[in-house]
């Protein structure tokens, strides 16, 4: 065998060898991408597409979700009993006036509602905001949480015009809202 020929043999082992390793790299990388994408998908439910959309990116959206839940976990308070009590109070009502007064009782649910989260400390400067914090700390809720708003924006927008069960809808999904606000 020649020294040409040795040689060309060796540089063809070597850019074999290197593409080996480039493409087990490529793909160690876009498996690990998508095993995080995959958990910040588990970790943020619906919040992280909607983020996604947002941002335009899933890296972006991914920083931004995990900063808001860092934040929010060091502000968000728990409940006191005292205020359990209070809350569970006031919740009993918005179900019993449902039947004889539903704009009412739907009024006093986004209310409820809104106080919970004022008193764990969510960001409550806007509708938005606490659906973002609501989004991020509890993910399987926010849905609920956005339809419940848009209905009660809604009805208070033409006060009484929203279907009785769009009415009713929407208290049970300010309820799946209250009870996960309550449970931590």
């Amino acid at each position: 065998m020649s020294n040409v020929t040795l040689v060309i043999i060796v540089v063809v082992a070597v850019v074999i060898v290197v593409a080996a390793l480039v493409a087990f790299f490529v793909s160690r990388r876009r498996r690990t991408q998508q095993e995080r994408q995959e958990r910040a998908r588990e970790a943020y439910g619906p919040e992280y597409e909607r983020t996604v959309q947002e941002r335009g990116s899933e890296r972006e959206a991914e920083k931004e979700l995990r900063e808001r839940r860092e934040r929010l976990e060091d502000e968000v308070r728990p409940l006191s009993e005292e205020s359990r009590k209070r809350y569970d109070e006031r919740w009993q009502g918005v179900e019993r006036t449902f039947v004889d007064d539903p704009w009412a009782s739907l009024e006093e649910a986004d209310r409820v509602v809104a106080d919970i989260l004022a008193e764990r400390n969510f960001p409550t400067d806007s509708r938005q905001e606490a659906s973002k914090g609501v989004g991020v700390m509890h993910p399987q809720v926010v849905e609920d949480f956005r339809e419940a708003q848009r209905v009660h924006r809604d009805a208070t927008g033409s006060e009484g015009e929203a279907e009785l069960e769009e009415m009713r809808r929407a208290i049970q999904m300010y309820r799946s809202v209250y009870e996960r606000l309550m449970g931590g």
